[in-house]
């Protein structure tokens, strides 16, 4: 079975193109979902977020996201003890999901698969590129955050033209090129390359 990474910059519309492997069939892992569910429900993680970042970071039980996002995209060294807390534990997860799939090949999405050093776990990338702008605008309204709150995390990833040298597929997601076309032409060489 195959592991294929699937990221991009915040924005880019990772989601949709997860979307549309789901609608083919294949298995999807979602990362970034995953890490929001074990940092709520895997004790080992909430005690060891509580002893970094302070009680108050849970609220009845449950993440309070936007107070970590503002102690960890304003300092890089918090960043990297959350991310040093989280990733060891989603990349156990996603090994026990694995050993349960039965697919000629897997997509696993994750914003930052390339800076986490995830991707070398893996058989190929899928790189998912939107202009900046359009990026921007889509997070300020997913998120109802300001376009400052938008490239403070922008600036915590990794720029596209960085991710480019690691990818096998690159998707544009722009208003020229279909992404159901673009998806279904990877799908079939994936498929056909096995």
């Amino acid at each position: 079975m195959l592991k294929v990474g699937l990221t991009g910059g915040i924005g880019a519309g990772k989601s949709t193109a997860l979307l549309i492997f789901e609608s083919l069939g294949v298995p999807v892992y979602k990362a970034d979902d995953r890490a929001k569910w074990l940092i709520n429900n895997q004790p080992e993680i909430i005690q060891a977020l509580s002893n970094q970042f302070g009680k108050e970071i849970y609220i009845n039980g449950q993440i309070n996201a936007a107070h970590l996002s503002n102690i960890v995209f304003k300092d890089s060294e918090k960043l990297k003890i959350l991310n040093g807390i989280v990733h060891p534990e989603v990349a156990n997860d996603f090994g026990n999901w694995c050993a349960l799939q039965n697919a000629d090949y897997i997509v696993k999405e994750a914003a930052i698969l390339i800076e986490s050093k995830a991707y070398l776990g893996l058989d190929k990338i899928i790189l998912v590129t939107s202009d900046k702008e359009e990026r921007i605008k889509r997070i300020m309204v997913r998120d109802g955050v300001s376009e400052q709150d938008v490239l403070q995390r922008m600036r915590n990833q990794m720029s596209d033209e960085q991710k480019i040298p690691f990818a096998d597929y690159i998707i544009e997601n722009d208003l020229k090129n279909s992404l159901v076309e673009q998806i279904k032409k990877i799908h079939f060489d994936l498929k056909s390359g096995l």
